[in-house]
């Protein structure tokens, strides 16, 4: 399938080895990339990317300018409503609103930062769900460590929050699809703060933002290198989730987690209002190959709530 954008001009840059693009009728499309523009395209007729020659190919592909919603939102529906999406499909935002992160929180998407959804076809046990988890995490924090070198050394703040300077740079969400006590389909949601740091969210658990930008001027025009290193994290892991090696991304996540050792809060979900009060206080002695926390003093591993780090 060509990569497939409403904006042939924006989304040049983000790709390498592009010899052209042309606009195609949907009418015209395969039945599987007009199922996709469905889906994630703009009402107008897509334009298709011819790739150079010799050039490696990329993975289904859709970049749109101004996405009127949530590319993770609605990867999740179609798969609920039994729509076949392709194995590695990849969907970009480059600007966009009613976009969610964890816990359903509405954001806007700015333009010159990475708003990533990804979708991949899986057989495989459930209790493989926590490399999923922690895979999305992982790629980030490598990927920026990837591009910013020195300047940028990313850590993982429980459970989805990639951090740079304790300041939260990128989060990442992972929805599955289980039949049968197997994993059938993962869609892997993804947002780095490149160019600019949106306005923060005030409440329990969380932290002030910040970007790549912030951390190293230089950055800020780096969306294109982010990207694609992003990627090709997302391939191996799925490759290493598939043949049974998904615990090598919770080694890598929990050698980048910021609470291990750590006097954290334990705040419930949705704990918003003035005057809420956490679960727990303590320090963080360990994290379980299920991502669960042990925490001093509470005698059962910590599975869902949000974790704010002590001074």
């Amino acid at each position: 399938m060509h990569p497939m954008s409403d904006h042939p001009g924006r989304a040049s840059p983000l790709l390498s080895a592009i010899s052209v693009w042309s606009r195609t009728p949907k009418a015209e499309l395969a039945p599987e990339a007009r199922r996709v523009w469905e889906g994630f395209g703009t009402g107008d007729d897509p334009w298709l990317a011819g790739v150079a020659a010799g050039a490696e190919p990329w993975p289904p592909l859709v970049i749109i300018d101004d996405a009127p919603d949530s590319q993770f939102d609605r990867a999740v529906r179609m798969l609920q409503a039994g729509t076949d999406l392709p194995d590695g499909l990849i969907c970009l935002a480059l600007a966009g609103s009613g976009f969610r992160g964890q816990r359903g929180r509405p954001w806007t998407a700015l333009r010159g930062n990475l708003h990533l959804t990804a979708h991949y076809r899986l057989d495989v046990p459930a209790d493989r769900a926590a490399a999923l988890t922690a895979l999305p995490a992982v790629a980030v924090a490598e990927a920026i460590e990837a591009v910013g070198g020195e300047t940028a050394r990313p850590g993982i703040k429980w459970v989805n929050d990639v951090l740079l300077g304790g300041r939260k740079v990128a989060g990442v969400l992972t929805s599955t699809q289980v039949q049968g006590r197997r994993i059938r389909h993962a869609v892997l949601g993804i947002g780095i703060n490149v160019a600019r740091a949106p306005d923060g969210v005030a409440g329990p658990g969380t932290v002030p933002p910040t970007s790549l930008a912030d951390a190293d001027p230089a950055l800020g025009a780096s969306l294109p290198r982010v990207f694609r290193e992003v990627v090709r994290r997302m391939e191996q892991g799925i490759r290493d989730v598939r043949t049974g090696r998904g615990e090598v991304w919770i080694g890598r996540y929990r050698a980048r987690s910021l609470v291990i050792g750590r006097e954290v809060e334990i705040w419930p979900e949705g704990a918003e209002a003035p005057g809420s009060r956490p679960l727990g206080v303590g320090r963080v002695t360990d994290l379980l190959p299920d991502l669960a926390l042990r925490i001093e003093g509470v005698p059962e591993p910590v599975r869902r709530g949000r974790v704010t780090l002590r001074p």
